[in-house]
């Protein structure tokens, strides 16, 4: 019997509509004690079209995340697994690359882009509209002043090519979603007969932490008394307006259209700022490790929603799928086969996920490489879910450069911290009276460290000198990805940095006062 997929896409492949929030943690997505109601329709979404997926996986930053959706591939093939593309940087996603957009935009779909790009600026080649969007509004740095829409002294906000300053003063959620709904009806008014892909990677609710003041007074953010997390739970309240404006449009203007919906989180939260990682802190609950730019699972553990009307079998809508690992790159695979695209030259590492989380199947996903980064030292993580010889478990790997604790969520249980990679000791330690302990990194702490998930998910455990057959085999299979042919070291331009500025960035941004593509045989004129 035919698949409702395969039918469907023998008529028209679907809208397909990839929604990234940017810096929301393990516990911020929608389902945070105290700003759940920030989430309404998301919420909503949630539970009338969508499949909730428990074991999601990403990059810890922003920079790699992205990569690994647009190209399929794992950031060590790309160039970017050591930290993100900073201003005035000479590199980005590799220029030999197709990405997703290219992709689709092949196989028919009008491809849009609205947000945050991260993947490189620094010349003509690199950016959106020269990466297979049709469209693309927004920046193309990893931060940027929510009102005034400057980084550094100079604008980032482009319309197609074509720098924005008439947008001062206005907050950038308002403005994408404005993007976001005339893109929409343009598509609906003049591509009737062709599908689109629409990619939102929201700036919401990456620093800077600034939000509109109608956004400050609504509950659930008017009653929290931290005002870091004040401000933060209004972020996610423009955010997620957005969004039910964005879904509704859509339902209005392709009502007996196909549309597949994805929503993401892009890496771990950030606790020192506002995020939360950690839905409960004490002996028996819940409290990943560590947070953004980290490897342990409050750097990678994430949420992620797959939603449709017509696509998601009735009896999952509203549920959690459980099965198995999701990463990132999943995603690609998974909306190239969805829209009838093909893959090009280059083997990826993301899967099609779409008939495992839709009949509620085990994942095709049994392992993967969360980061092989030898930039500054060997930090590794990689996964396997299985086993080794009779050594059965959830199995995580992680060479640690930087040990990391637990953080629990502002309002909750603090500990006495003095500096930035401080954080609290063991949540089994703590009973929940008085103020947990400072974490003391131990010796082990550095080095090797293996963790089976499936019993230890705050990764308290190190099992390393126990399950030395479980190191020996997953040691094996990260060299056979460094010694595969396909990896590159970090920062994939010749002559690029990963810790630089090319001071020729700053003599065009001057002349011109925006973010412009510097490098010179490539200026925009």
């Amino acid at each position: 019997m035919l698949s409702m997929v395969s039918i469907s896409a023998a008529q028209k492949p679907p809208h397909l509509l990839f929604i990234l929030i940017d810096d929301m943690g393990y516990n911020d997505f929608h389902s945070s004690t105290d700003i759940s109601g920030a989430w309404s329709n998301v919420q909503a979404l949630a539970d009338e079209r969508c499949i909730k997926v428990e074991h999601y996986y990403t990059q810890p930053i922003c920079t790699p995340t992205r990569a690994a959706f647009m190209s399929g591939r794992y950031p060590v093939r790309l160039g970017l697994q050591h930290g993100v593309i900073g201003d005035s940087q000479n590199y980005g996603l590799p220029l030999d690359e197709l990405t997703l957009a290219d992709k689709l935009n092949a196989a028919g779909y009008n491809t849009v882009g609205i947000g945050k790009w991260h993947l490189g600026a620094y010349n003509n080649a690199s950016i959106p509209t020269r990466r297979g969007f049709n469209h693309w509004f927004g920046y193309y740095n990893g931060a940027e002043d929510y009102w005034t829409h400057q980084i550094g002294g100079y604008l980032d906000l482009f319309d197609d090519e074509v720098p924005r300053f008439d947008f001062n003063n206005t907050y950038g959620t308002e403005i994408f979603l404005d993007q976001a709904e005339m893109r929409i009806r343009e598509h609906s008014a003049k591509h009737a007969d062709k599908p689109l892909f629409m990619y939102l990677p929201f700036q919401n609710v990456h620093a800077p932490l600034e939000a509109r003041e109608s956004d400050l007074a609504k509950e659930p953010c008017a009653s929290l008394s931290d005002p870091d997390r004040k401000t933060f739970c209004a972020m996610a309240l423009a955010a997620d307006e957005a969004i039910g404006n964005i879904i509704q449009l859509m339902d209005s203007e392709f009502p007996d259209d196909d549309v597949i919906v994805i929503l993401s989180g892009d890496n771990g939260g950030a606790p020192p700022v506002a995020g939360n990682n950690c839905p409960e802190y004490g002996s028996g609950k819940l409290c990943l490790r560590g947070a953004k730019a980290s490897l342990y699972e409050g750097g990678v553990r994430n949420n992620a929603l797959l939603c449709s009307k017509t696509q998601v079998p009735e009896a999952m809508k509203g549920k959690t799928y459980s099965k198995g690992l999701v990463h990132v790159t999943d995603w690609h695979a998974t909306l190239v086969e969805l829209g009838g695209a093909k893959h090009g030259s280059k083997s990826i590492d993301g899967k099609n996920v779409f008939s495992a989380i839709t009949e509620n199947t085990e994942s095709p996903r049994v392992e993967l490489l969360h980061n092989l980064d030898t930039a500054s030292g060997r930090d590794v993580a990689y996964r396997f879910n299985g086993c080794v010889g009779d050594s059965c478990g959830d199995w995580k790997l992680f060479h640690v450069i930087n040990p990391l604790g637990w953080t629990p969520p502002k309002g909750g249980p603090q500990c006495e911290t003095s500096g930035p990679r401080e954080s609290c000791a063991l949540p089994s330690g703590f009973d929940g009276s008085g103020t947990p302990e400072t974490y003391a990194y131990p010796a082990d702490d550095y080095g090797a460290q293996l963790y089976d998930l499936s019993t230890d998910p705050n990764e308290e455990n190190n099992l390393a000198s126990s399950y030395h057959d479980v190191m020996v085999e997953l040691r094996a299979r990260v060299s056979a990805i460094e010694e595969s042919g396909d990896f590159l070291a970090a920062c994939n331009v010749d002559g690029g940095s990963c810790y630089d500025a090319d001071p020729d960035a700053t003599t065009l941004h001057d002349a011109c006062g925006a973010w412009l593509p510097w490098v010179a045989d490539s200026i925009i004129v």
